[in-house]
């Protein structure tokens, strides 16, 4: 981490919060962006940057797989104003994440982002990238609209129909109708055997709607697809069998990133969140992944 941030104090904890989640560790930046640093470990220089999707997910949900990974380095969990229990005055200009992003990582020396959902989108936008990241990891996201391809899997597997929930929330917008309509996507989330599981661990994260509206929104507006392909980025892209929200074909048919540095895996009997249901495939790929990076020369950085 960029100790030097810390010394002029760029970051701050907040006492309030500390008090009502004593086992996070958070600091902020003067963006009201959020860090949990959950693990400091080795002797190693990456800083490992958890990003979470929606947006609007408290990364919380991110902390047992970041836990269990035990990477060497500083582990952090990212969320941006407005994610989660990181609340903001509303309204706020949700296209200011677009800047925040690249922002964020220029604070950090090699850093590897690990990117959920559209925790994985947001880097695909910044084609910056290239040259301020040591390694890449993309979990469960898509490089261009998902909408489509999302539906068609949710029919192949027979999902239930979402239009009532999701219709009562376009009608009236709260976090009330927000929380049903997450708790009825609980089938596209995870697998038959665990989605009652899933459903009750995903009610337990604080999860914003607004965000999530908005970029649904953007997306479309933008008719958003990926405008940086690692080029020299060592990356890592993991998708699931049955994640009906960003299938992994979305990669498969893009030839994009049929790159020597991009790696593509499929995590079988798993959803949205593979590592609810296959913790150790999803470990042992990543660390496979950070013994690679290590086995590379790490950029200088100087920051």
């Amino acid at each position: 981490m960029n100790n030097e941030s810390f010394t002029l104090g760029i970051f701050s904890s907040n006492d309030a919060d500390a008090k009502k989640e004593p086992q996070m560790n958070y600091f902020y930046d003067e963006d009201k962006v959020r860090y949990n640093l959950v693990s400091s470990l080795g002797g190693k220089t990456l800083n490992w940057l958890f990003f979470p999707g929606g947006p609007g997910c408290d990364s919380a949900y991110l902390l047992p797989l970041a836990k269990e990974l035990k990477l060497d380095g500083n582990v952090l969990l990212v969320d941006l104003p407005g994610n989660g229990s990181n609340t903001v005055n509303e309204p706020y200009n949700y296209d200011f994440y677009l800047e925040l992003f690249p922002k964020i990582i220029k604070r950090f020396s090699n850093v590897v982002v690990v990117g959920h959902s559209f925790g994985g989108m947001i880097p695909l936008l910044s084609p910056d990238l290239e040259q301020d990241l040591a390694g890449l990891v993309l979990l469960n996201t898509a490089p261009s609209l998902w909408l489509e391809e999302a539906a068609n899997v949710a029919k192949t597997l027979n999902l239930p129909d979402l239009s009532h929930d999701m219709g009562k929330f376009s009608l009236h917008p709260s976090q009330e109708t927000f929380d049903q309509a997450i708790s009825a996507c609980a089938p596209y989330y995870f697998t038959p055997s665990s989605f009652e599981k899933g459903r009750e661990w995903l009610s337990s994260i604080p999860f914003r709607w607004q965000p999530a509206v908005w970029w649904q929104q953007k997306a479309l507006e933008i008719n958003y697809s990926a405008i940086w392909i690692p080029v020299n980025v060592h990356t890592l892209i993991i998708g699931a069998e049955f994640d009906a929200m960003t299938p992994l074909s979305l990669f498969e048919k893009d030839k994009r990133f049929d790159r020597h540095n991009i790696s593509i895996i499929k995590i079988n009997q798993a959803g949205h969140m593979p590592w609810f249901e296959k913790m150790d495939e999803v470990v042992q790929s990543i660390q496979q992944f950070e013994k690679q990076l290590f086995a590379l020369s790490l950029p200088d950085g100087g920051k």
